[in-house]
């Protein structure tokens, strides 16, 4: 053999070496990207249709209307197949797409501004490496002025605050790991955390307790009475990782979700480095006497009427076979039934969880088992099911009795007003106070510049 066909082989060999070296790190980037994606709960937003995933379409309900999901598969024409990286970077954590389109913040773009380059790179990766589908992306329905998607320049800068989260040398690494799950990737703030008036998060009241509208997100802080202060990091993670912890709370509505569709595949270490970051958070309290897990025993008889009677028939008739007639749950493990006394819902100030659950069920799809509960919507009607529910509130809860049928037709209906009927309503007058509002925050915002720059 030839010296020159000997150096070809060489060469030959070298470069694949570097193309194998080189597909496995891709491999690894699109591995990574995947568990971040999964850790993001990507998927809740971005797919409507099982069979299609991340293809888009799935509503997201706000008080100005219905926003849909996006498509962010690799297609060319309805996907990000011709996003460069910079254009998915800069959609991911500043909220705007090519062509200079605003998203608005049901894509939680403030939190994920936390996010690193690399890892906002690495989850493009992954949506690239998967099978483009063609889906035309379903059109976001709000009214005037909020279909103005120039106005979000201003909502931006209201509320799009800090950028790429650094490790703290004052802690450790789980500290640190579990600070960027929470505030950035997994973005537990934007349910957790109450709105200010321009529906931005209220970063003073951080993990404080949210609107969910129909649901309440729970004050999650360390505080051990309004929030899980009186949660061990153990119990933390195993509710993450199965939605039921005995004796504190199960997973329903959107933390039924989250769990379901990412928070159960999140390594042990980093659900443990949640629970670390959680523990120390700054206590919010609200004038909790007790923490909402601490309310309740079993079921007791009651002082004997008629309002108790039918309380009770209800109860009996529609929850006893799962609960038990003592109300303390039935089975052990993932798939139980869980206590109604020592529970979170049933034990909170705030009803709506209860009422919702009552009228929409569970369905947590688990590794292995779906924990399911009946919707009772049809069964029971508005007057029923307030009777229930203050039954099972005052049986095995803190003692309220105050839900009234109004207040279960409200959340039937989708809880809070929705804000578009006043806007059809009104008009044009609505529209321009809201116009003048964002004249006055642009005079402001020129004047603070135009005095930073003048050096007062």
């Amino acid at each position: 053999m030839s010296v020159k066909a000997i150096r070809a082989m060489l060469i030959v060999g070298v470069l694949a070496l570097g193309s194998g070296s080189a597909l496995a790190q891709n491999a690894e980037v699109i591995k990574r990207g995947k568990d971040l994606a999964t850790a993001a709960d990507c998927v809740a937003c971005h797919t409507g249709d099982p069979s299609k995933p991340f293809a888009g379409g799935d509503s997201i309900e706000t008080p100005f209307g219905v926003i849909y999901g996006t498509n962010i598969t690799p297609d060319k024409e309805t996907g990000i197949g011709n996003w460069s990286d910079d254009d998915f970077v800069r959609a991911v954590r500043e909220g705007v797409a090519p062509g200079r389109v605003h998203l608005y913040p049901a894509m939680p773009y403030p939190s994920f501004v936390k996010m690193s380059r690399a890892d906002v790179l690495a989850i493009k990766a992954y949506l690239c490496s998967l099978p483009a589908i063609h889906q035309t992306n379903r059109e976001t329905t709000v009214p005037f002025p909020f279909n103005q998607r120039w106005l979000m320049v201003f909502w931006n800068w209201l509320n799009l605050k800090g950028g790429e989260l650094t490790p703290d040398p004052g802690h450790d690494q789980t500290w640190n790991r579990g600070r960027y799950l929470v505030e950035a990737l997994a973005h537990c703030g934007e349910c957790h955390t109450p709105r200010n008036v321009t529906e931005g998060v209220e970063t003073s009241h951080n993990l404080g307790s949210g609107n969910l509208e129909t649901w309440l997100a729970f004050n999650v802080t360390s505080d051990r009475n309004a929030g899980i202060g009186g949660w061990s990091e153990d119990e933390i993670a195993e509710y993450l990782l199965a939605g039921n912890v005995a004796g504190k709370a199960s997973a329903s509505g959107p933390m039924a979700q989250a769990i379901e569709n990412s928070l159960q595949y999140l390594p042990e270490t980093d659900l443990r480095a949640i629970a670390v970051y959680m523990k120390a958070t700054a206590a919010i309290p609200d004038g909790s006497t007790r923490p909402r897990y601490a309310w309740g025993q079993p079921r007791r008889l009651l002082r004997q009427n008629l309002s108790d009677d039918r309380g009770e028939a209800l109860f009996l008739g529609n929850c006893a076979t799962c609960h038990g007639a003592d109300g303390a749950g039935l089975g052990k493990g993932l798939g139980s039934y869980p206590s109604l006394f020592h529970h979170s819902s049933v034990g909170a100030a705030d009803p709506r969880n209860l009422i919702t659950v009552v009228l929409h069920g569970v369905d947590r799809k688990m590794t292995g088992v779906n924990v399911f509960m009946p919707s009772f919507a049809d069964a029971l009607d508005d007057r029923a099911t307030a009777t229930l529910v203050n039954y099972v509130r005052e049986q095995f809860g803190n003692g309220s009795t105050d839900v009234t049928a109004e207040d279960v037709g409200r959340l039937r209906k989708g809880g809070a007003a929705n804000i578009t009927p006043l806007l059809v309503g009104t008009g044009v007058a609505a529209a321009v106070i809201i116009i003048i509002v964002i004249a006055v925050i642009v005079y402001l915002f020129r004047r603070r510049h135009a005095h930073v720059a003048a050096g007062t």
